[in-house]
């Protein structure tokens, strides 16, 4: 296996991807800057996954109880997904390892199927791409919204954070990469449309949407409305003590030990906020922004929702 250059640990495990097993591709952004992906079926990732890993999810065997929870990077994957778990489990204790072991982009088909029902299987992945006995079992999906503005920043951080992908931009260079797809799976806008499109096709299939800025303002509301979703009986108590659990600086300080790090440093919990982009965006990349969103997201039922001026 080859040496690399960072080393990423899970759970202070060395990750074992090789990146010289991986299709590598370097973008360039305006300013002459790169950023290094790898890619599969077309589409840019972190180079950190084994491939013939993702080379099975679509194969995955999932179980008729399983929630299925497909979020795009940065939207709040391990809020959400630590919510989820101990409200399952009923007790709101930190989940002692990373959300990754249930990943399906780190996951084996035959470690997922050793795990006890019911099972949170989480991956960045778009709808389009999921396991086929999700449509078949008609599984529960829980699906993350987040404004893409801060969901750019965030993102753009974490490679910085993460090493692997090596980039070297600064955040506009990286933003137009962002507005051009050429970031984690296709892009933000590709992923809510493929979310968008199952859910039309498939009307039986129960659905929670998360909407991250909803629970930073009302964090019981939104573990009270995930609890009722997942069919439990509603206990405000263990409601109200899994929303103060799950405040950012509790996971920051709770989950450092079972995180995804690259040469040491955790990168997966950040500020946790709100309108971080007004930090970031100039008026003319805000005008960009909304000339692709709004060429991406027409017609979108989720486009009011983070439109101009809203």
């Amino acid at each position: 296996m080859a040496t690399p250059k960072h080393i990423l640990t899970i759970d202070d495990q060395v990750n074992p991807a090789d990146q010289s097993q991986m299709d590598i591709k370097v973008e360039t952004d305006k300013f002459g800057k790169t950023i290094k992906y790898m890619m599969f079926r077309g589409r840019h990732y972190l180079p950190a996954y084994d491939m013939s890993i993702l080379e099975q999810i679509q194969n995955v065997s999932m179980r008729p109880d399983d929630i299925y929870f497909p979020a795009f990077p940065r939207t709040g994957t391990h809020w959400v997904y630590e919510m989820a778990n101990m409200l399952l489990r009923g007790k709101a204790e930190t989940i002692q390892q990373y959300k990754g072991k249930h990943q399906l982009e780190f996951a084996t088909n035959d470690a997922l199927s050793s795990l006890p029902s019911p099972r949170v299987i989480n991956t960045h992945f778009r709808l389009s791409d999921a396991p086929r006995e999700v449509k078949e079992k008609k599984c529960k999906i829980i699906y993350n919204l987040r404004d893409p503005k801060d969901v750019a920043v965030s993102l753009y951080h974490t490679y910085i954070d993460l090493k692997v992908s090596e980039c070297e931009c600064s955040f506009e260079g990286f933003l137009y990469l962002f507005l051009e797809g050429k970031v984690e799976d296709g892009g933000i806008f590709d992923h809510l449309l493929a979310a968008e499109e199952l859910f039309k096709e498939n009307p039986d299939i129960p659905v929670y949407i998360h909407i991250y800025e909803d629970t930073q303002q009302s964090p019981l509301l939104a573990v009270q409305r995930l609890s009722d979703f997942l069919g439990l009986s509603r206990d405000n108590d263990l409601c109200q003590a899994i929303a103060d659990k799950c405040q950012i600086s509790n996971m920051r300080r709770d989950k450092e030990k079972y995180s995804l790090k690259a040469d040491g440093k955790s990168s997966l919990y950040r500020k946790g906020t709100v309108g971080d982009w007004k930090n970031y965006f100039t008026d003319q990349m805000l005008e960009d922004y909304y000339r692709v969103y709004e060429e991406k997201m027409a017609g979108s039922r989720f486009f009011s929702l983070y439109a101009r001026n809203t």
